[in-house]
Formats: structure tokens, C-alpha cells, sequence
């Protein structure tokens, strides 16, 4: 990979006009690619990217001296999933996605399927803005910073069984859950860590700030 970038950051095209909080996320240890519009975004923040992937169906075709891969506009997958496929195909091992929550609910939980793929190739994958951080959980996860007030869990595209939270403020002890339940929502910190485990199934652990 070059340049000892440790991880990769996907800026998307969601309408987040968050500049201040993107500039503090893109750093010169990432490898930057960003989707379609994403690259709008970062030139708003004085960032060039990597890599820019996309159609251009909602921006002009980049005049950035960077990697450019233009996609068909008919196509079966969205540009920030093919700039995820991307990323893992240059073998990063863990991947964050800006600017990825939006207006439309399709995108969002488009982009919330990623997170799925990633983590059946076995790539940490988040999806972050100011506000929240969405991630999957197959085993355990601990939390140790209060970045995020809150934070709420879901059985994620089926059952799971197993569930436990740790060191929070509503606690868990080994308890089964079905997609539609939700008295895991609107958690809060004693303190940290908080440690999150699943013996069966997949969680999705989002953190959240009102």
C-alpha cells in the first residue's frame, strides 16, 4: 500500500455540510478515496484525494490530479460500494466511511449494508459522522472512550443469540434477540469500558449524539 497508510477513508456523497468535523477525520496516514461527489467534499476541505471513484451522474467529472476510475451510471452497485471493493481489494483491513448518512433512507441503509460485506471479509468497517458511528458486531467489542452519549444495539438481518452488555449503564447477561426488539436502544455509560459480546448472529452498535 505504500506510505504505511493504515487504513482507508471513503468519502461519500450524502448531504453532510460538516467541513469542520471532516477536516479533523482526514489525515495524511489515511488513503483517501472518495465516491462520486465525495470528492467535492474534500476539496471543500483542502484535501486531495487517493483515489476518486464514480459515475458522475451528480457532479462534473474531477480536474484534480488523482487516480480517477469513472463506473457506468447503469450499474448494480453504488459508488461507495464499489469504492469499499476497492479498498479491500488493496488490502486494507480497516475501512471508515464519511459523509454516508444523508436524506435518503435507501442510501443510508445501502451504506449500512456495507458494513455487512466488510465484515464478512473480514474488515473493520465503520460508518461515522459527528452524531453517530455505526458498526457490526459478529463476537465482542469494547468501548472505551464516551465519545458518543448513547449508544443502541439491534439484531442485525436475523437473530442473535447471546447478548451481553457490560459496564454500562442498562446491562445484559447472555439474553436472545429478534431483529424487530428494541429495549437494547438508548443506552448510556457508567463510565468505560463498555464491553458488548454476541455468542451467535450479528449486532449493529450504533453510537449517537442528540
Amino acid at each position: 500500500m505504500g506510505n504505511k497508510k493504515v487504513k482507508c477513508m471513503i468519502v461519500s456523497g450524502a448531504p453532510d455540510d460538516d467541513y469542520e468535523f471532516l477536516k479533523e477525520k482526514l489525515n495524511e496516514n489515511a488513503y483517501i478515496i472518495a465516491a462520486d461527489s465525495g470528492y467535492l467534499k474534500c476539496v471543500q476541505v483542502g484535501v486531495v484525494p487517493n483515489l476518486i471513484m464514480g459515475d458522475f451522474d451528480s457532479s462534473p467529472i474531477p480536474e484534480i490530479k488523482t487516480e480517477i476510475i469513472r463506473l457506468p451510471a447503469e450499474k448494480d452497485f453504488t459508488d461507495t460500494f464499489y469504492c469499499l471493493r476497492k479498498a479491500i481489494e488493496l488490502g486494507f483491513e480497516e475501512i471508515e466511511i464519511l459523509c454516508a448518512i444523508g436524506n435518503r433512507a435507501d442510501h443510508n441503509y445501502s451504506n449500512m449494508l456495507c458494513l455487512d460485506y466488510c465484515l464478512k471479509n473480514k474488515v473493520k468497517c465503520s460508518i461515522i459522522n459527528r452524531r453517530n458511528k455505526l458498526q457490526l458486531v459478529d463476537k465482542e467489542i469494547v468501548i472505551d472512550d464516551c465519545v458518543y452519549k448513547y449508544f443502541s444495539l439491534f439484531a442485525f438481518l436475523g437473530a442473535v443469540q447471546g447478548l451481553s452488555i457490560n459496564g454500562a449503564y442498562y446491562e445484559l447477561d447472555c439474553v436472545d434477540m429478534m431483529p424487530y426488539e428494541q429495549y437494547a436502544q438508548s443506552n448510556c455509560f457508567k463510565g468505560v469500558p463498555v464491553k458488548i459480546s454476541v455468542q451467535k448472529g450479528v449486532i449493529l452498535l450504533i453510537q449517537s449524539n442528540d
